[in-house]
């Protein structure tokens, strides 16, 4: 089995990151990081920080974009992504004042598959990321699954956070097997038994289970996101990293 590169959702530095956007990049790298997702440019032109991610060897793995920006400012952000060469937009959230129910969870893949298709024609995709509540049932179904069935395949992939799958009560590697072929970027996040946020392998994630179904339904890159830590940020993604690529090298 073939390791699979790993990345940071920088957003798990997100103070440090406000203060110092390029120190952040470049700590992101020195800790063995291949790639960062990003939450926000702050600031900094589409060039500048591409040359940056190109001095520090770091890949553009994604972008997390909110509903607004991508319905409201759709080709500011192909443009910008375009010149920083990444190609992967993803959704992180239901928009404001969204009112959840069977319905509006298939309107929502919808209106998400629309945007895929405008960013497929210029080279990019698009992705929906979950948190728990995508989890909650209308009609017997998750909500998750309303979305991505109401969303053409072509247009709309998954980017499953498993910390959150697991919060919810579902198991992350039985529900990622529903997704082969549709879910390339998968977010590492851990809880502990009494679903308190905790490093990347500190806590009740099954990380051989989820590398090998990774493996098996084509994921392309695990992305560590934390959110919560036990003793700082950059402890945090430093732990999460050394856990899971001990446990990738244990099954290789």
């Amino acid at each position: 089995m073939e390791n699979l590169p790993i990345a940071l959702q920088l957003y798990s530095l997100r103070d440090m990151a406000q203060e110092d956007f390029l120190k952040t990049l470049e700590l992101t790298a020195d800790l063995g990081y291949e790639g960062v997702e990003f939450a926000g440019y702050f600031g900094l032109e589409s060039g500048q920080l591409r040359d940056r991610l190109d001095e520090l060897g770091l890949v553009a793995v994604s972008s997390h974009v909110s509903y607004e920006r991508l319905t409201q400012h759709l080709d500011e952000e192909i443009e910008y992504n375009l010149s920083l060469g990444n190609y992967t937009l993803v959704c992180p959230a239901p928009p404001r004042g969204f009112v959840a129910d069977g319905k509006a969870w298939a309107r929502l893949g919808q209106e998400l598959s629309e945007v895929g298709k405008k960013l497929s024609d210029h080279g990019l995709r698009l992705g929906y990321h979950n948190h728990s509540k995508e989890f909650e049932k209308y009609g017997g179904l998750f909500s998750l699954d309303i979305l991505l069935d109401a969303a053409d395949p072509r247009y709309l992939f998954a980017q499953l956070d498993l910390g959150w799958t697991l919060y919810a009560g579902v198991t992350p590697a039985q529900y990622l097997k529903t997704l082969k072929g549709r879910c390339p970027l998968v977010h590492v996040k851990d809880f502990d038994g009494v679903q308190r946020q905790t490093d990347v392998g500190m806590g009740t994630l099954d990380l051989p289970g989820i590398l090998r179904t990774a493996d098996e339904v084509g994921v392309e890159w695990l992305i560590i996101e934390t959110e919560e830590y036990a003793v700082s940020p950059l402890h945090s993604v430093e732990v999460g990293l050394a856990n899971l690529s001990a446990a990738q090298e244990n099954l290789s």
